[in-house]
């Protein structure tokens, strides 16, 4: 013990003497790092010293960190607790002695400070955040750190110590991670000793509602322990109508604006108290009061997004009833945030940014806190440990380097003739065809019609080199373009064209060349030539209904002496008139169409005589 108390005296870095000091304390087995029983004993002789430094500081009146603080030549040296703690932190962080030991020591000494000794021991453990915090260190004293830190907020005020109580939660909020399972409500277990007294009997000599008081303040019942409001439905029947009251009266007394400027809300957090004074000679006030009524409206926020929460069990579930009344208090919250001065919409909108932060850390608690780090990926390395390198292509790429390369070797391979080859038609669908035989039994999952490129290229033959294969695609898809010949009986039976719509189909052709030629044919013929036709025709010959019509208006042409260009056009219009009725009645029995044409072409020749 003499030679550390030696130790701490000495100027200089710790790493100058802190390991012979200890080889001559100890004398280990090895020389740089000690057993288990070493370490035991060396943790007794640092606590030891460590108690009796505090103790003589606490006679000598001065704060435990800075006892035996020295100045010479203007310079003020280190106090021996502090530098007892370096010369520790140094030999754990070397790995010379247990990592834990440091943490030991801190936490013995502030089971041994006061309070405010105590702030400035946490200072010191601030200080050294970083080095406490390497994964050597930490994984032997992250447990003893976290019951340190709850040892303190337990003894520390929650009213009156609440900068205290922050740095501390901060201090393990960047000490652990984030998925330090430790560090998270995994139950979500609310803090119901948390209560708020206020007064129930009604006092002398006040002016204000005092219903309306004890309304107000019931609602924190509600606000410590939400879970109450789903499992007794009597509770949120009366939480409900409360929270109208409330409503209500905020409604009623709306803050202007001169109001909420009246109120720095900067000052007020410097003086910023945890929880509000419940004494009904305030109420007036404290409805006045812009952040009063913000802390009432956010925590009506806070109770319906834990209501809302997804993941629970069935019966934490709300009921459709209870949704539709939680969505109009929503909304009615929302509002009255809205209108409260100064700067409201942005007020409202902090707050439901940070709801919706609170909602992805519940989902994640839910999920079992899985871990935020992702490994870094190990790079693959080849079987002698080389790192396997990548192959570099002087174009970027393999294709392209082996075209430039095959230019030198074929230096007309642009210019053959023979370059392009276009695939017949049959060759190219005789995969598809053998694929579609179902005696073949290949799989649909290997099929080529799956293959769209192979699709693609088949359709472009196809519309090049056969049109009507390429028609087949709008009724039977990729498989119906596959020529007939290459698909077995039973398969082509599905993709032939019924005999009624291919006779349709080739009537309907034939009646279009008739009629086109019957066109070609009155262009070419003169006048004249149709008087003599018209002298010679027999009435009782087989014509048809569009033969019929062309003779009739040749002769009532014919009757003219000298056709004008009118007549010319107005013959031509009725040429075109006698074709359409010529094709309308094609479909029409022959024998009727006989029969027509005899009476029209008798009564036109009668009139001509």
């Amino acid at each position: 013990m003499d030679l550390f108390r030696q130790a701490i005296l000495r100027p200089g870095p710790p790493e100058d003497f802190a390991l012979l000091t200890v080889q001559e304390a100890i004398k280990p087995q090895k020389q740089t790092k000690l057993v288990q029983d070493e370490n035991q004993l060396l943790e007794n002789i640092l606590r030891s010293l460590l108690q009796e430094l505090v103790a003589a500081a606490v006679q000598s009146g001065q704060k435990i960190m800075t006892y035996g603080v020295s100045i010479v030549e203007g310079e003020s040296s280190q106090g021996q607790i502090p530098r007892l703690l370096d010369i520790v932190l140094y030999l754990c962080e070397k790995e010379h002695v247990e990592g834990g030991m440091i943490f030991q020591l801190l936490e013995d000494l502030t089971e041994m400070s006061t309070m405010r000794n105590c702030e400035d021991v946490f200072g010191y453990i601030e200080s050294k955040q970083d080095i406490l915090g390497k994964p050597e260190l930490f994984a032997r004293g992250k447990l003893v750190m976290l019951r340190t830190c709850n040892q303190l907020l337990r003894r520390l005020s929650k009213v009156n110590d609440v900068v205290f109580c922050g740095r501390i939660i901060m201090f393990l909020a960047h000490f652990f991670p984030l998925s330090e399972r430790s560090a998270v409500n995994i139950k979500g277990v609310f803090n119901t000793s948390n209560e708020t007294k206020y007064e129930t009997e009604v006092p002398e000599g006040i002016s204000i509602d005092f219903n309306f008081y004890r309304t107000l303040w019931s609602l924190q019942e509600y606000f410590c322990n939400p879970p109450s409001l789903t499992n007794a439905p009597g509770k949120w029947h009366k939480f409900t109508s409360s929270l109208t009251v409330v409503l209500n009266t905020f409604e009623a007394q709306p803050l202007s604006d001169e109001e909420g400027n009246a109120h720095n809300l900067e000052d007020d957090a410097a003086t910023f108290n945890i929880k509000y004074l419940t004494s009904s000679k305030l109420m007036g006030l404290e409805l006045k009061d812009p952040s009063f009524r913000r802390h009432v409206l956010v925590q009506c926020l806070i109770l319906f997004d834990y209501l809302k929460a997804p993941g629970k069990s069935e019966k934490e579930l709300p009921s459709e009833a209870m949704e539709e009344e939680i969505k109009t208090s929503e909304e009615r919250v929302k509002k009255l945030l809205e209108m409260t001065p100064p700067k409201g919409i942005d007020f409202l909108h902090s707050i439901e940014h940070i709801l919706e932060r609170e909602r992805n850390w519940v989902w994640w608690k839910r999920d079992g806190c899985p871990p935020f780090e992702k490994q870094p990926v190990e790079k693959k390395l080849v079987q002698d440990g080389i790192k396997k390198r990548r192959p570099r292509w002087r174009l970027g790429n393999k294709e392209l380097s082996q075209l430039w390369r095959w230019s030198d070797q074929y230096p007309n391979a642009l210019t053959d003739t023979q370059r392009v080859c276009t695939p017949a038609i049959t060759d190219y669908w005789k995969p598809l065809a053998d694929d579609m035989d179902e005696s073949a039994g290949i799989e649909a999952e290997y099929h080529h019609k799956n293959n769209r490129v192979y699709c693609w290229k088949g359709l472009r033959f196809s519309a090049r080199q056969d049109l009507e294969g390429f028609s087949r695609f709008t009724e039977h898809g990729i498989e119906g373009v596959v020529p007939l010949e290459l698909l077995p009986t039973a398969v082509r039976a599905r993709y032939q064209a019924k005999p009624s719509e291919r006779t349709k189909r080739t009537k309907k052709e034939e009646t279009k060349n008739s009629a086109q030629q019957a066109e070609e044919n009155q262009i070419a013929t003169p006048p004249s030539e149709i008087d003599n036709e018209v002298g010679r025709a027999d009435p009782e010959a087989s014509v048809t209904p569009m033969d019929t019509d062309a003779r009739i208006a040749t002769v009532n042409i014919s009757q003219e002496e000298t056709p004008t260009p009118e007549d010319n056009q107005k013959q031509s219009s009725d040429t075109d008139g006698a074709q359409e009725a010529g094709q309308t009645e094609a479909g029409t029995e022959a024998e009727t169409g006989m029969i027509d044409g005899e009476t029209d072409a008798e009564v036109d020749l009668d009139t001509v005589g």
